[in-house]
């Protein structure tokens, strides 16, 4: 049984990462943004699976040191990638023509690069310092939630005093759901663990769920209005999808709420259903962080 479950662990966590590569896919049928939504897909998949490593100690679970490194490794590489890819774009030049200093050179293009490459270095440092001693977890999360605000705000957020803040909220909403589900896939061990753990990020994410469809809500039609350009523009097409994306992955989270958290907390609930149910959930979320990333590399006009 222990090995089944590692392999549907594994399983899974291949198919977020195909499935975020499908949802930036899916908006480059939809609209036409930049090829460093690729990188920028897989940048905060990593960044989410931090935010929810660094955050399981709320939930009262304990977050293992490799696979946070291995995250924050993933989230520095494909920083630096997807800044090296959207300097060579927007200059209209082949990516091996791009120097250093034209990768930091602005603040939309080289403060994502700089904080991906700063802070997944500062989490594996922290992860040496884990090697000795017990440096506080949430740390991790900080550093994640920092990554995750400022490829929000410079991605497609800067155009208003308070847009930025909206966008943020729901960016960091959609990490913490995301991420902490794939946190709790990633480590949590045999029934008890799930009815431990289960109901308490069931607890908070109503609170955070009402607040990412709130702020998406009010964000979208800041920036994009009522009307036709919803669906005559590629940014709104993408709007779009991912809301349709959201309204699902409300309705299986409602309904596993009533359905599944109840028989994990009685441990009625094995160990591979539970991985398998969030999972599933999991996997939406992904495809809607694929879109999110070719959404930010795509003009709302």
């Amino acid at each position: 049984m222990a090995v089944d479950a590692a392999a549907l662990r594994a399983g899974l966590g291949a198919a977020a990462l195909l499935l975020a590569l499908v949802g930036v896919w899916l908006s480059g049928v939809l609209a036409r943004p930049e090829a460093s939504s690729w990188a920028g897909a897989v940048s905060m998949v990593a960044l989410c699976l931090l935010l929810g490593l660094g955050a399981l100690p709320v939930l009262g679970g304990t977050p293992t040191v490799p696979l946070i490194a291995a995250a924050a490794g993933v989230w520095g590489a494909s920083s630096v990638i997807g800044g090296w890819l959207q300097v060579a774009q927007r200059a209209d030049v082949s990516p091996l023509q791009v120097g250093l200093a034209d990768l930091t050179a602005g603040v939309q293009m080289g403060l994502p690069v700089a904080v991906g490459a700063l802070g997944s270095t500062a989490v594996l440092l922290w992860c040496v310092a884990a090697m000795r001693f017990d440096p506080p977890v949430p740390v991790v999360a900080v550093v994640a939630a920092l990554g995750v605000l400022v490829v929000s705000v410079t991605g497609h957020g800067g155009e208003s005093a308070w847009i930025p803040v909206v966008l943020g909220v729901h960016s960091l909403c959609a990490a913490w759901w995301a991420g902490t589900l794939a946190a709790l896939v990633a480590t949590t061990r045999g029934k008890r663990d799930w009815a431990r753990l289960l109901p308490e990020f069931s607890h908070r994410a109503v609170v955070v769920v009402a607040a990412l469809t709130v702020s998406g809500v009010v964000a979208a039609v800041a920036q994009m209005g009522i009307g036709a350009q919803l669906w005559d523009t590629g940014y709104g097409r993408i709007v779009i999808a991912k809301s349709v994306l959201l309204v699902a992955a409300v309705g299986l989270a409602w309904w596993y709420r009533r359905s599944w958290v109840p028989r994990a907390r009685r441990h009625a609930a094995g160990e591979r259903e539970s991985i398998g149910r969030a999972g599933a959930e999991l996997l939406v979320l992904t495809v809607i962080l694929g879109l999110a990333a070719g959404l930010a590399t795509t003009g709302a006009g």
